[in-house]
């Protein structure tokens, strides 16, 4: 489970938390907009998605894992946070 997330928070604390930690996650990969750039391929993406579902403590649907799904690190991590709302409810 994600080490970087206080428990609590408003929904957008928390959204804020996971675009940070994301941030760090993928930094070799984003641009200062938040945008994956065109330097991560889908081998890439996919070693990187291991790495966020082993942080977060959640796993993508099969059907999210196409990197043209998430060209920018606040849609990415308002799924992530999307899927911790699920998985605590």
């Amino acid at each position: 489970m994600c080490k970087h997330l206080a428990h609590g928070g408003t929904p957008m604390e928390k959204e804020n938390e996971v675009y940070e930690t994301l941030l760090q996650l993928f930094s070799e990969y984003v641009n200062e907009s938040g945008e994956l750039t065109e330097y991560i391929d889908s081998l890439t993406f996919i070693k990187s998605v291991v790495k966020v579902e082993k942080e977060f403590g959640i796993e993508f649907d099969d059907d999210m894992l196409h990197l043209e799904n998430f060209q920018d690190m606040k849609t990415l991590a308002g799924y992530i946070q999307q899927k911790m709302d699920a998985k605590s409810a």
